[in-house]
């Protein structure tokens, strides 16, 4: 090899090294879920309310023509996360942590809370540990940022009468600096997409949130909310 063709491989490789110096390393946590509101009438046919876990489970609403089916995901939360981690990795946005290895990872603090707290039921261990530190999760990891999120509404619809079918939904994203403990960015996001599953709709909005998020880190400048209206 010439000195001449070794200097143009090292000028072709010292680029891409660099930038992979400066790419911050980063993990999506699971999302968290909102309890969802149920009604219902007593039996004096009063208007009742409350609130309950999201569980995946089927529910009627409206009556006659405005009937729907209700489809409810309690793996919604999870779902978000692994596809904003994969748009993320794709962008090239962060050195994104394995989420397969994320898993692992929660399978070991599973098991220290069922050490610790025998008595705990899958149930509880698994509210638990959305209640842990991002802060703390991303130093034990060794990362920078660690983003998170929050589920709000989530749920397809199917129209019972004409077969028409939307995904509708709410969440809130946010970009956490393990070093400074603050957050970079933060951002809600919602709408109603038609002809869209869940998971559908969560990779458009997927693109929307990588979108936003290199413009903040870009400009410094937080987009405006993207809560959008329903779609035809």
């Amino acid at each position: 090899m010439t000195a001449f063709t070794l200097l143009a491989v090292l000028l072709a490789v010292a680029p891409a090294a660099r930038a992979d110096k400066a790419c911050a390393k980063a993990v999506v946590l699971d999302f968290p879920m909102r309890e969802r509101l149920v009604e219902w009438r007593d039996e004096c046919r009063n208007p009742q309310e409350a609130s309950k876990p999201v569980e995946t489970e089927k529910a009627i609403r409206g009556w006659w023509f405005g009937s729907n089916d209700i489809y409810y995901n309690a793996n919604v939360g999870r779902l978000a996360a692994d596809v904003i981690s994969d748009q993320l990795r794709e962008s090239g946005t962060y050195q994104v942590y394995s989420r397969e290895n994320l898993k692992y990872y929660y399978a070991d603090k599973k098991d220290i809370l069922r050490e610790k707290f025998p008595d705990m039921s899958d149930k509880d261990v698994n509210a638990a540990m959305l209640k842990l530190d991002p802060i703390e999760i991303g130093k034990e990891l060794g990362v920078d940022k660690v983003i998170v999120g929050m589920i709000g509404d989530s749920e397809m619809r199917h129209s019972r009468a004409w077969g028409y079918f939307n995904s509708t939904m709410t969440f809130r994203v946010a970009v956490l600096d393990v070093k400074t403990k603050t957050f970079e960015f933060d951002q809600p996001y919602g709408g109603s997409k038609g002809r869209h599953s869940q998971y559908t709709a969560l990779e458009e909005f997927a693109v929307l949130v990588v979108k936003d998020i290199q413009k903040t880190m870009a400009t410094g400048i937080r987009p405006n909310p993207r809560i959008m209206q329903r779609e035809p």
